[in-house]
């Protein structure tokens, strides 16, 4: 009988790694002691226990000496256990446990591989609902921190910090929203397109006094009511009739109400969402735009964020790593804890803007169907909670430096010169190591939590926007996320095992590679070669090969037959004014064909062979001249995890 899938990848990548390191020694004993661990303890033992094995490696590289977990036996008159002796005795003492004085790069990698190999496995233990009221308690119990009373001069310099930043939002109008839809999902449960109509039907029950937002559809003398009833008749004055009721017999939710869900984080956690009230969500999106726009203009912060591009942080990360000059800090449950309290000391002295994120905001959520007042700024699924943490964030980091060079009241030229050793990612934060105390202080002071189990300013390990490094070197594992669920196995699952299969022939495991290959082509047959920027699916090679079957002489290139994921579609016919409102709202590139007669099924794919580009997109090569170009050259090559393997030609 077949061994389960996550069995025989493991055992996989304990023979690549037996390759690449023949001298450590103990690696079978490993597999046997996992495998009898893993038929006792189930998979909570590979994502959980694993894990925490990992982090004790990450503690013990960054403070100079190991510690063994509890779960895990130590080797007689020893400090390390024995499970990866082999690999562990070449990182740390035997004897001690401390670090080595010159600790091998690639056992580092190794065991970091292995160990978190299913940190982000999500699997079915039946602790769904378990896991489900923890993290809505942690939700709730969030509350008590968002209620407190700031320090009065802390909340001074930083109140004169955000001041000097974002100076265009003053000249800014509430007429010049642009407001639109997302894809994600709303409190109502509509379809895509379902959400145009409710947007139009609750915009006929609200007058332009209630939202400032609304400018956008009112003339000089003349309401949203009176234009939306001169052009939608007798039943837009029915729901006119029927607004008072508070339940609204139409369906929508009333306004300021989210829905409280969690969805799967790892194995071990879930991740809390507020699902968004439509009109709420509708307003959202077009102050994001706007608000990302003046990032970008801002003097000050574009300084320090860039919301779309992780690679500076991962840069300063791997610097960090190097030098030990700077130091990465890590946010837990940064959303939960940021409150409405602090983002009102940062935005409010731009008034307008302020006053229409506040009116878009959900002042309630829903627990156990009953609306509870909530005191943080909003959920994870509001659309301004990105960049309104990450200008939180960055204006803290920026005060706390000037108050610990004793700027009590720093002009704008002090902010805009600090802005520059500050750089923030949502919650990822980096500041020269000098300053590290002073910004946790700082940031903890206002109720957030640093987690410090992912905060780095010793040693030479440093981890920020999915990057994990070690003295310049990358020691980013590859993730399984996700094993077979259904028979036959669905299409989003095959697609997420070509990605890790690509990953791990990548770094030169390429048994468990082969593993997964196998195990996609027994559902979809041979696959071909593709380049890295391709869309379909198919296995990458080192080179930048790619496969060909014909030529298309109307869009002059190759093309490849390869299977793609494709969405599948559901009726949603959308027509009249509400499919007036989209069209004027919905950039052309967006527009799919039939978009006013179907939607996207969201989460349900399907996989369709097709003929696609062979070469497709920036190959490899020119991303590294790209970040050379931008940072200068370096110890940039030591990042890449193909040096030193043993090559391999690919399939």
């Amino acid at each position: 009988m077949k061994s389960p899938l996550v069995v025989r990848l493991l055992q996989a990548v304990l023979e690549d790694i037996a390759r690449l390191e023949p001298d450590v020694k103990g690696l079978d004993h490993d597999y046997v002691t996992i495998k009898a661990r893993y038929e006792h303890e189930g998979e909570g033992f590979l994502s959980v226990a694993l894990s925490s094995l990992c982090d004790a490696v990450d503690y013990g590289i960054t403070t100079g000496r190991f510690a063994c977990p509890t779960g895990f036996r130590k080797c007689r008159s020893g400090a390390l256990p024995r499970l990866f002796s082999g690999l562990l005795c070449k990182v740390f003492d035997h004897r001690t446990g401390s670090l080595r004085e010159s600790p091998c790069i690639r056992a580092i990698k190794n065991l970091r591989q292995v160990l978190r190999l299913f940190k982000k496995y999500v699997h079915g233990l039946g602790r769904e609902e378990t896991l489900h009221n923890s993290a809505v308690r942690t939700f709730w119990d969030a509350e008590s921190n968002c209620r407190e009373i700031f320090n009065p001069l802390r909340s001074s310099l930083l109140s004169r910090v955000a001041g000097f930043s974002l100076v265009g939002l003053p000249e800014w109008r509430p007429s010049e929203i642009r407001p639109k839809h997302g894809p994600g999902a709303v409190c109502e449960r509509l379809a895509a397109n379902q959400k145009w109509w409710a947007a139009f039907v609750q915009l006929s029950l609200c007058t332009a006094s209630e939202w400032y937002a609304l400018d956008l559809f009112v003339s000089a003398n003349r309401t949203a009511e009176e234009i939306i009833l001169e052009h939608s008749g007798g039943f837009t004055h029915q729901l006119f009739q029927e607004r008072d009721h508070p339940k609204r017999s139409h369906g929508l939710s009333p306004r300021g109400c989210a829905r409280l869900v969690t969805v799967a984080k790892n194995s071990s956690s879930r991740r809390t969402i507020t699902v968004e009230p439509v009109l709420n969500m509708f307003i959202q999106q077009g102050l994001n735009t706007v608000l990302r726009s003046e990032i970008e203009r801002c003097k000050v912060l574009k300084n320090c964020l860039a919301l779309t591009d992780q690679s500076y942080n991962q840069y300063l990360a791997l610097l960090g790593s190097q030098t030990g000059e700077w130091t990465t800090i890590d946010l837990s449950s940064a959303s939960d804890l940021l409150s409405y309290n602090l983002v009102e000391l940062c935005f409010g002295r731009h008034a307008d803007f302020f006053t229409c994120m506040d009116q878009c905001r959900s002042e309630c959520v829903e627990d156990n169907k009953l609306p509870k007042r909530i005191h943080k700024f909003a959920g994870m699924g509001n659309a301004l909670t990105f960049p309104v943490q990450s200008c939180v964030f960055a204006y803290i980091a920026i005060a706390a430096i000037l108050f610990s060079e004793g700027y009590s009241a720093p002009s704008v030229w002090d902010v805009r010169r600090t802005s520059r050793v500050v750089r923030v990612y949502g919650d990822d934060i980096i500041v020269p190591t000098r300053y590290s105390r002073q910004v946790t202080d700082w940031i903890e002071s206002f109720g957030l939590k640093v987690n410090q189990k992912k905060s780095f300013s010793e040693g030479n390990f440093r981890e920020s926007c999915g990057l994990d490094v070690y003295k310049g070197h990358d020691v980013t594992p590859v993730y399984f996320r996700v094993g077979p669920v259904t028979t036959p196995v669905d299409s989003s699952t095959l697609g997420s095992w070509v990605s890790t299969s690509n990953q791990l022939w990548d770094v030169g495991l390429y048994h468990a590679s082969d593993i997964l290959r196998k195990e996609v082509e027994e559902n979809l047959g041979p696959l071909p070669l593709v380049s890295r920027e391709s869309g379909a699916l198919g296995w990458i090679s080192r080179t930048g090969a790619s496969g060909y079957q014909k030529w298309n002489p109307d869009l002059q290139y190759l093309e490849v037959r390869a299977p793609v994921i494709c969405p599948l579609f559901h009726e949603d016919k959308l027509d009249g004014y509400p499919a007036l409102l989209k069209f004027f709202l919905t950039p052309l590139i967006q527009r799919g064909e039939g978009h006013l007669k179907r939607s996207i099924r969201r989460f349900k794919t399907r996989i369709a062979w097709r003929w696609m580009p062979a070469k497709a997109g920036t190959s490899y090569l020119d991303r590294v001249e790209e970040l050379v170009s931008r940072f200068g050259t370096g110890k940039l090559m030591n990042t890449n995890p193909r040096a030193n393997l043993l090559e391999k030609p690919r399939r």
